[in-house]
């Protein structure tokens, strides 16, 4: 349910003169200025759609907000606030109409309701940062438009079950945004999560007990 560019993309530019008909090249009579073919520039690798990827998530590393939503025939049915810091991460979950808040400080996992008590819980109860699924895609490449990112996550790397999902990654200055849409029981399911630097790098406290 979770969901900087600073690599520089590699364009080649070829020449070639001739006076012949060897291939790749345009015979015309002989001047005082040769005939040059410019060969078409390749599209962009996914090795380096992986560069540029990487390069987007490394500032945000360290510390990092976040805020995320699921949508369901267009209702939005939960929503996530939080930030992390190094390992840890703080956020709030609303879903049907609950609010539940978590602290993660590994190795210990906590969560409680708005102004309750904080009760240590399983750390697979408590959400981690949306990076530490985003960044490792299974396929990456770019889209159509050379710029937008398209990459494939096992479903159920998402919270999902079935096929591979399809998500899109925007760079947009240091701020990346991943989204997904997918079919479930003929219903329309949309995720949108939003990476950007931290407002703070303070770190991310345990409870006090």
């Amino acid at each position: 349910m979770l969901l900087m560019l600073s690599a520089i993309l590699a364009w080649t530019v070829a020449g070639c003169s001739g006076g012949g008909t060897t291939p790749g090249t345009t015979y015309r009579p002989p001047t005082s200025t040769p005939a040059v073919v410019v060969e078409a520039t390749p599209s962009p690798s996914p090795a380096t759609a992986s560069v540029v990827l990487a390069g987007a998530l490394a500032p945000l590393d360290a510390a990092s907000d976040f805020d995320s939503s699921v949508s369901i025939d267009g209702v939005v049915s939960a929503s996530i606030a939080g930030r992390s810091v190094g390992s840890s991460t703080q956020m709030t979950v609303t879903s049907a109409g609950r609010t539940v808040e978590y602290l993660r400080v590994p190795p210990t996992a906590w969560a409680r309701e708005p102004g309750g008590t904080w009760l240590v819980v399983a750390g697979a109860e408590a959400p981690a940062s949306p990076l530490s699924v985003l960044a490792t895609p299974a396929t990456l490449a770019f889209a159509e438009d050379g710029v937008t990112l398209v990459a494939t996550y096992p479903a159920a790397a998402l919270g999902l079950a079935g096929e591979p999902v399809q998500v899109t990654i925007t760079i947009d200055g240091t701020t990346v945004v991943f989204r997904y849409e997918t079919k479930i029981s003929e219903r329309t399911v949309v995720s949108t999560t939003t990476v950007r630097p931290a407002a703070s790098s303070e770190p991310i406290a345990t409870p006090a007990p």
